[in-house]
C-alpha cells in the first residue's frame, strides 16, 4: 500500500472532521419511512400546522428521511411524497417519532443517478436504466457482482482459473463496459476484464446498469454500457450495526459487518469482512484445483455531511486477495540420497486495490452540482514456490521469470453542472469535464513504466418541445495523450405516447483507446502466455438502441412489458488472437497477443415482462436473442451471417407476510454459443460452447423485528460444472487447452444469518 499517501491523507481527514464540529445536542426528530420496506424517504414534504390553523411551516426531509421537530405546542403534521398517500397526524414538542407512508401504487419506480442530470426516477430517465435492488441481492443471496450479474439477460459470464470472472454485455467484451463504485471507475483489469468476483456486495444498496454507448458521459471503456454500484451512505437511526455470516457447501465461508452512526448532519459508516473459498475441482485426482482457493479481505470507511441542500462525501476502500494455484506433481530424483520424490510448482498471487474519493453533490439554487475526485491504486504480485511433496517443505523458485509485481494507479477528476428545472422549461442543459490519468510500472511492462491520460469536456442539451417529447443531443471533446480522440456525439429521444406507453431511441458514437495492459503488459504465468502490442489502434463504434415500455396498474395488479433492440458496429475492435512462434531447437509454442479486428458487429433484442400481484408476488420473465459477427481482415474469407444464441431468465419473489417468509427463485438458460475466430495459422475456425441451465432457490425469514434474518437455499440445482466446447482450443488463452470450459462448481447449499441492531 502506498504509505506516503496515507501520511498525507490521515491528517487532512482528521482536520476535516474537526472543522465539521459534530454537535452533541439531542434534537427531537421526525423520521419518514416507506411502510412496506422501512426505507427512509428523502426529500419528502412535511407541513406543520397549528391546531387553530393560523400558522404553517414547511420542511423537507434529508437523505435519511429526517427533519427537526421544532414545534412549541401540539401540532398537526401532514407528510407527502410522490407515489405515496398523504399522512396526517399530530406531534408534541420534544417528541421524536417515525411516520410510515403507504405507497399509492404497487410499482414504485427507483431513483437513479448514473448518467442523469440529477437523481431521477427510472420512468423519467431518458436512458433505459435497469436497477438491481438490495432486496433482489438478498433474495439471491449473491455474495459478489459476478453472482448477481450471472442471472441477468444480455450478460454472459465466463471464467479463468487464475484471472477470475469476465463478462460480455450485448455480446461485447467486458473491456468495453465501464464498472463504477459510487461513480469511481474500478481499476485492475486482467486480460482486459475486471474480475467481478472481487467486488463484494456486502454494503451495496443497489446496482444501476445502462446498456448502450455512454461514451459522451463516461469516455473510454463505456462503448457497451455502464454498471454503477451504489453503496449505502445513510443511517436511519443514531446507530446502525450489522453482522452478516454466510456458508456454502462447496467450502465458502464469509463474514462481514458494519457500523453506522448518524449525528445531526453527519453520517459515519465503517464496514469490512473476510471471504474464504477452499477451492474446487470436478475430478479431484490431483492437488491442482480447477477453481483456485482464495481469501479476500475488504474494508471501507465512509463519511457524509449535509451542507444546505448538498452532500459532501468522503470514502476509502481497501481490498486484499490471495489466490493459491497448486501445481501438478512432477517426479524428481534426489541423487545425493538415492531416492525419487514428487515436487510441484505453486503459484501465489496477491492482489491489492485501494480506492479513495471525495465528492460534492446537490442543489445550488437552480443548478445541480456533481463533482468528484478519486485516487485508485492496484497491485498484483506473483511468486512461485517449489514444494517437496514428500517432506512438505518449500522454497522460492530461483528463476527470475517466476516473480513479478505490477502496479497501476489512476487519478480521476470529474464534474458536472445541470440546470434543475426538469418539468417547467423547454430547455435544460448539462456541462462537465472529465480527467483520467493512469500509470503503471513493473518488469512485465515494456520499458518498466508507462502512462496515458485523457482530458475531456462534454455537454448535452435536453429539449422538450412538448410535454410528451424529450430530445437530448450530446457531444464529448477529448484529448488523449496516446491517440487522436474524435468528437463523440450522441442523441437520445424519449416519447410518452400515453400514460401507459413510452418509447426510447438512441444513437451514440464510441471511442476507446487501448489500455496500458493491452499496449505494454506481457502476462506469462503457469497458465497464460499473453503479450501486449504497442501497435494497436483505437476502437471506434456506432451503436443504435430502440426500446418500448407498456405498463398498466390497478390497486391489486401491476404489469409491465418492455421490448428493446440493439445494433452495435465496432471498427478495429481489440481482441486476443493466437500466434505460433519458433523457439530454441525449432520448438514451437502458441502465444496470445492483442490485435485489431477489422469489424465486429452485434445485433439482438430482448423482451422483459414483469408482474406484481398485491405487492406480495413479483414475477419477471425475460427472453433475449443475441448475434455476433467478426470481420477479421480482407485476407480471411468471412460470412456476413450472424451467429445467434438465445437466453431465458425467470426471477420470482413471493412474500408470505403473515408468516414473515420470503421465497426467491432465479432461473437462467444460456443457449449454444457459436463464434468465429482466427487460429494460430491465420485461418478462420468455428468455436462452439454448449447450452446450459442454472437454477437457484432461497427462503428467508426475519425474527425479533428484523434483528435476525435467516436465509437458506440451493444454488445451481441442475449441477452444472463444465460445458463442452468444440472447434479450436477450448482452453482459450490458457496454455493447457481442453475440450471443455468451467461454468460453475456444481450444486451447492447455503445458509446465511444476518444481525441488525439500530437505536
Amino acid at each position: 500500500m502506498p504509505i506516503r499517501f496515507l501520511k498525507h491523507f490521515i491528517p487532512l481527514f482528521l482536520g476535516f472532521i474537526a472543522v465539521t464540529g459534530v454537535s452533541h445536542a439531542q434534537q427531537a426528530k421526525i423520521r419518514v419511512v416507506d411502510d412496506k420496506t422501512s426505507q427512509a424517504i428523502g426529500y419528502g414534504n412535511v407541513c406543520f400546522e397549528s391546531v387553530d390553523g393560523l400558522s404553517k411551516t414547511y420542511l423537507v426531509t434529508d437523505d435519511n428521511g429526517k427533519v427537526d421537530n421544532l414545534v412549541k405546542s401540539k401540532t398537526i403534521v401532514a407528510i407527502s411524497y410522490v407515489g405515496y398517500h398523504t399522512l396526517y397526524d399530530t406531534i408534541m414538542p420534544g417528541e421524536s417519532k417515525t411516520f410510515r407512508l403507504a405507497p399509492a401504487i404497487l410499482n414504485m419506480e427507483e431513483v437513479v443517478v448514473t448518467g442523469q442530470y440529477m437523481p431521477e426516477r427510472t420512468d423519467k430517465s431518458i436512458y433505459k436504466v435497469q436497477v438491481i435492488s438490495a432486496k433482489e441481492i438478498q433474495s439471491q443471496a449473491a455474495v459478489n457482482l459476478e453472482e448477481i450479474l450471472s442471472t441477468q439477460l444480455n450478460i454472459k459470464i465466463s471464467h479463468d482459473a487464475a484471472l477470475g470472472s469476465k463478462m460480455k454485455l450485448q455480446g461485447i467484451g467486458g473491456e468495453n463496459v465501464k464498472v463504477l463504485v459510487d461513480g469511481v471507475p474500478v481499476i485492475g483489469r486482467m486480460n482486459g476484464d475486471i474480475d467481478l468476483s472481487q467486488i463484494s456486495l456486502s454494503n451495496i444498496e443497489r446496482i444501476e446498469m445502462v446498456e448502450g454507448p455512454m461514451s459522451v458521459n463516461y469516455g473510454t471503456n463505456a462503448l457497451a454500457g455502464v454498471i454503477n454500484l451504489i453503496t449505502r451512505d445513510h443511517v436511519n437511526n443514531l446507530v446502525d450495526a450489522r453482522l452478516n455470516t454466510y456458508y456454502e457447501s462447496v467450502g465458502q465461508y464469509n463474514f462481514d459487518g458494519s457500523v453506522g452512526i448518524y449525528k445531526e448532519k453527519n453520517t459515519f459508516i465503517v464496514n469490512g469482512g473476510r471471504n474464504f473459498f477452499a477451492g474446487f475441482s470436478v475430478e479431484d485426482t490431483s492437488r491442482s484445483q480447477q477453481w483456485k482457493p482464495k481469501e479476500q479481505l475488504f474494508g471501507e470507511f465512509k463519511y457524509k455531511r449535509r451542507i444546505g441542500k448538498t452532500n459532501l462525501r468522503l470514502s476509502t476502500r481497501y481490498f486484499d486477495e490471495y489466490v493459491l494455484d497448486k501445481g501438478t506433481p512432477q517426479l524428481d530424483a534426489d541423487t545425493a540420497n538415492n531416492y525419487y520424490f514428487y515436487k510441484a510448482r505453486d503459484g501465489h498471487y496477491y492482489t491489492k486495490r485501494w480506492d479513495n474519493s471525495l465528492s460534492w453533490t446537490g442543489l445550488l439554487g437552480s443548478k445541480y452540482l456533481d463533482v468528484m475526485a478519486s485516487y485508485s491504486w492496484y497491485e498484483r504480485e506473483r511468486e512461485v514456490y517449489i514444494k517437496n511433496l514428500a517432506t512438505l517443505s518449500e522454497e522460492l523458485s530461483q528463476s527470475p521469470t517466476d516473480f513479478d509485481t505490477t502496479s497501476f494507479d489512476s487519478w480521476v477528476v470529474r464534474g458536472t453542472i445541470s440546470r434543475f428545472l426538469m418539468d417547467t422549461v423547454v430547455f435544460n442543459y448539462q456541462a462537465g469535464f472529465d480527467i483520467n490519468l493512469e500509470s503503471g510500472k513493473g518488469k512485465k511492462i515494456e520499458g518498466g513504466k508507462a502512462s496515458i491520460g485523457d482530458y475531456a469536456l462534454f455537454a448535452s442539451l435536453k429539449y422538450r418541445p412538448t410535454h410528451a417529447l424529450t430530445i437530448q443531443p450530446g457531444l464529448r471533446m477529448a484529448y488523449n495523450t496516446g491517440y487522436d480522440a474524435p468528437l463523440t456525439p450522441s442523441i437520445n429521444v424519449m416519447y410518452d405516447l400515453s400514460e401507459s406507453w413510452l418509447v426510447r431511441a438512441s444513437y451514440g458514437k464510441g471511442f476507446r483507446a487501448p489500455s496500458l495492459k493491452e499496449l505494454y503488459l506481457d502476462f506469462v504465468d503457469l497458465n497464460h502466455k499473453i503479450y501486449g502490442s504497442d501497435s494497436l489502434k483505437a476502437e471506434y463504434s456506432n451503436s443504435y438502441h430502440l426500446s418500448f415500455s407498456y405498463k398498466t396498474e390497478t390497486t391489486k395488479v401491476a404489469f409491465k412489458i418492455e421490448p428493446d433492440f440493439f445494433y452495435n458496429q465496432m471498427k478495429d475492435k481489440i481482441d486476443l488472437v493466437p500466434k505460433t512462434i519458433v523457439e530454441n531447437n525449432n520448438d514451437t509454442t502458441e502465444i496470445w497477443t492483442y490485435s485489431n479486428v477489422d469489424l465486429f458487429k452485434t445485433l439482438g433484442g430482448r423482451l422483459n415482462v414483469t408482474y406484481n400481484h398485491k405487492g406480495v408476488f413479483n414475477l419477471g420473465v425475460g427472453l433475449a436473442y443475441i448475434g455476433t459477427n467478426n470481420q477479421y481482415s480482407e485476407a480471411v474469407e468471412m460470412s456476413d451471417a450472424y451467429n445467434y444464441y438465445p437466453e431465458v431468465a425467470i426471477n420470482a419473489i413471493y412474500e408470505m407476510k403473515q408468516a414473515g417468509l420470503n421465497f426467491g427463485l432465479n432461473y437462467k438458460y444460456t443457449g449454444e454459443v457459436t463464434m468465429n475466430r482466427l487460429s494460430a495459422d491465420n485461418t478462420l475456425e468455428e468455436y462452439t460452447e454448449e447450452s446450459y441451465n442454472m437454477l437457484d432457490i432461497s427462503v428467508n425469514r426475519s425474527f425479533f423485528k428484523d434483528f435476525i434474518n435467516l436465509a437458506i437455499g440451493a444454488k445451481n440445482l441442475f449441477d452444472v460444472k463444465d460445458i463442452k466446447t468444440s472447434g479450436g482450443d477450448g482452453g482459450g488463452v490458457h496454455s493447457s487447452g481442453g475440450s471443455s470450459m468451467p461454468v460453475a462448481w456444481g450444486r451447492t447449499f447455503f445458509a446465511s444469518v444476518k444481525f441488525k441492531f439500530s437505536k
